[in-house]
């Protein structure tokens, strides 16, 4: 039996960009039965001012390079000590490689890591034995689709360490959506552009398959000479961008960011000026997906987007999608149903992928009723309840 006093979860994990789902959570985990504190590990994390917001307890510290991880393990192992613990939940490497140590040596009863990345054959960033480590220290771990758990398995991670608990959206709020906000990204970013919107989200990295929508919307235009392709979340900063290049090179630094920022670029100037619209950021994405009339992701294999969203994102905002296979997209895509799915680097099928939809209304309604109806599996809600019991079985079952 667990004690009448509330679970106490310490969540920890950094990450340099506005993490919804983190916040998700943050908000929405029933306060009555848990009691949830967060170890941040960078000054300047987005989800502080979240969790300052929901008055939720929070410790930031700075953790700015890996030969600070025995101070930084100490400095969460005081914290966990004290607080005493009954749940360590990290996400992200850095996270987990401090955070599940620290829980270990304080004997927290369950400790969960949640790994967003693909099999460490790909993800090298970082020594395979670091990510042993980490697993090795840990009584659990989430898996957030059925490709991230594959690549556990393929690991070495023991399956039945691993638990599927997909991420969680709101999905109110892709409903939602007045139609100001949506005629202020219009007037923002399309003016009087009349003609049909090919919306993406995706990183200028080479893996993210922007190139070959590129090269598809080429033929777009050939049938759409007023069609727009909208790149969105490109992230892309080109200020002194020159000037950052030539000084990694001096210094002998492989800059492969710049690289792919540099290829794709040369790829879009193929394209008409007048063809195509590049946005680095819009926080209002629930606002930027009504204006698209197809939305197209095309990551360059199976082992890419092991927790990427935009797939869902495209699904709840009734947008049909052009996709390839990756990330969660394996758990839900059925070709012609519920999506348009196309073969990797193949900017042909992509580019009739995008024209079916645009041309075949009922194929496009289909395909938008069958998509959001399926996106409703990963409502918050759902996501909570899963968490919440998952949570509550482990502790039982380790306090037997």
């Amino acid at each position: 039996m667990i004690a009448q006093h509330k679970i106490k979860v310490t969540c920890i994990f950094t990450h340099p960009i506005r993490w919804v789902p983190f916040e998700l959570v943050a908000k929405y985990i029933d306060k009555s039965k848990f009691d949830v504190d967060y170890v941040i590990l960078n000054e300047g994390d987005p989800m502080i001012a979240c969790l300052k917001e929901l008055n939720i307890r929070h410790t930031v510290t700075s953790y700015p390079d890996y030969s600070n991880t025995p101070e930084m393990v100490k400095f969460i192992y005081e914290h966990l000590i004290e607080n005493q613990t009954d749940i360590v939940h990290t996400h992200w490497f850095a996270g987990s490689l401090v955070g599940m140590q620290a829980a270990y040596y304080a004997q927290v009863p369950v400790r969960i890591f949640t790994r967003e990345h693909p099999s460490i054959k790909y993800y090298t960033r970082h020594a395979a034995s670091k990510h042993r480590l980490i697993w090795e220290c840990a009584t659990n771990v989430i898996a957030v689709t059925n490709k991230s758990k594959q690549g556990m398995i393929e690991d070495g991670i023991p399956e039945n360490m691993i638990t599927l608990i997909p991420t969680g959206f709101n999905v109110s709020e892709y409903q939602n959506v007045e139609t100001s906000r949506i005629e202020q990204l219009r007037a923002k970013y399309l003016g009087n552009h009349q003609g049909p919107v090919i919306g993406v989200a995706a990183r200028y990295v080479r893996w993210k398959g922007v190139e070959y929508i590129i090269e598809a919307h080429k033929k777009v235009l050939e049938a759409y000479p007023n069609a727009m392709l909208v790149l969105s979340g490109t992230t892309t900063d080109r200020t002194n961008l020159d000037d950052k290049i030539r000084n990694a090179r001096k210094e002998d630094i492989v800059a492969p960011q710049y690289d792919d920022v540099i290829h794709i670029t040369e790829k879009l100037s193929e394209l008409p000026s007048h063809s195509y619209i590049e946005i680095p950021f819009e926080p209002d994405l629930f606002a930027l997906f009504k204006l698209f009339d197809v939305f197209v992701h095309a990551p360059i294999d199976s082992i890419q987007e092991t927790f990427g969203q935009v797939y869902v994102d495209a699904m709840l905002s009734r947008v049909p999608s052009v996709i390839t296979l990756a990330g969660s997209a394996w758990d839900h895509a059925v070709d012609k149903e519920n999506a348009w799915v196309v073969d990797y680097k193949n900017s042909d099928q992509i580019a009739e992928g995008v024209l079916a939809l645009l041309r075949d209304t009922r194929l496009r309604e289909k395909i938008i009723h069958n998509a959001f109806l399926c996106g409703q599996q990963y409502d918050i809600n759902n996501h909570i309840q899963r968490l919440e019991e998952f949570y509550v079985y482990q502790l039982q079952k380790r306090r037997k």
